[in-house]
């Protein structure tokens, strides 16, 4: 079968759009791909499933999210410069262009804050919007920390038995060497999901500030004068938006759950130092602990 136009399919626009997009796509795979694909599942849980129970929930939390905001915002540049394209008219094969330059810089600030601009034309509601960007990754570090803290808590909780188990001598070596290695896998599997949720968060905020900040610049305002305001309502200047100083409290409040979450995996780190330095269960280490 012929189809009408076909040659029209090698029209360079749409072999530049289809070029780009492959390159696109598969940028924003990596962005916005969940951390868990990265972090095995080392940990069999033959003794201990209620401390394994939150490692699974971090894990397919994060999975769930396989897009995060900024990603969504290029992607839809891209599609948006498609469809720009395929309308044709004078104008396509510039704006076409200009999309692919700005969508190359995938990973960054640029994507983002161009989309934005083509979405909210008013400075204070775009402004306002990165607010809950902000929240969502609050909201994203802190349903992750929860579950962390869950999972070491637990095991903390069960080495404490194992500990008393040892020296009451009261379970075998094969037995202890098993618990042992399993406590220190589920508390190393724990950290390893905290630290890449935590790291995919501090990029995706990153994000959102370069954006943040670029818009102040252009409604005339210093952030830094935005943050005096949050600190001190009461002389809030007259030059500050309220929709920046709500943005602006949202980013301190995701930024202060990035410094929990590392907090918490700062702990984690110390338990399983604690459990392989041991003196009274040491020996039941092993290759668990190794380097440790």
């Amino acid at each position: 079968m012929e189809y009408p136009h076909s040659h029209s399919l090698l029209h360079p626009t749409l072999l530049c759009s289809a070029a780009f997009s492959a390159l696109l796509l598969g940028g924003c795979a990596s962005l916005g791909g969940g951390v868990s694909s990265k972090v095995a599942a080392t940990t069999k849980a033959n003794y201990y499933p209620a401390c394994y129970e939150p490692v699974s929930q971090l894990r397919s939390s994060d999975a769930a999210m396989q897009k995060s905001v900024a990603t969504g915002a290029i992607a839809g540049g891209l599609l948006g410069g498609l469809a720009g394209a395929l309308s044709g008219g004078d104008h396509a094969a510039r704006n076409t262009l200009i999309g692919a330059t700005t969508g190359a810089l995938v990973g960054g600030a640029a994507g983002y804050y161009s989309e934005r601009q083509k979405q909210i034309a008013d400075d204070k509601q775009r402004i306002a919007s990165y607010g809950g960007d902000f929240e969502r990754s609050s909201e994203d570090l802190d349903r992750s920390i929860v579950y962390a803290k869950a999972a070491q808590d637990c095991y903390q909780g069960e080495f404490a038995k194992l500990q008393a188990a040892h020296r009451a001598k009261s379970m075998s070596d094969s037995e202890g060497r098993s618990r042992f290695a399993e406590i220190v896998s589920g508390l190393k599997e724990t950290n390893a999901l905290l630290a890449a949720v935590d790291g995919r968060a501090g990029e995706d905020i990153n994000t959102y500030t370069q954006a943040y900040e670029k818009d102040l610049q252009e409604v005339g305002v210093e952030r830094q004068t935005v943050a005096t305001a949050v600190s001190k309502p009461v002389a809030k200047p007259k030059a500050v938006p309220q929709e920046a100083v709500a943005t602006e409290q949202q980013l301190q409040k995701a930024t202060a759950k990035r410094t929990e979450a590392q907090e918490v995996s700062s702990r984690g780190t110390s338990m399983v130092s604690s459990a392989c330095n041991n003196p009274d269960i040491g020996d039941w280490g092993g290759d668990a602990c190794g380097s440790v």
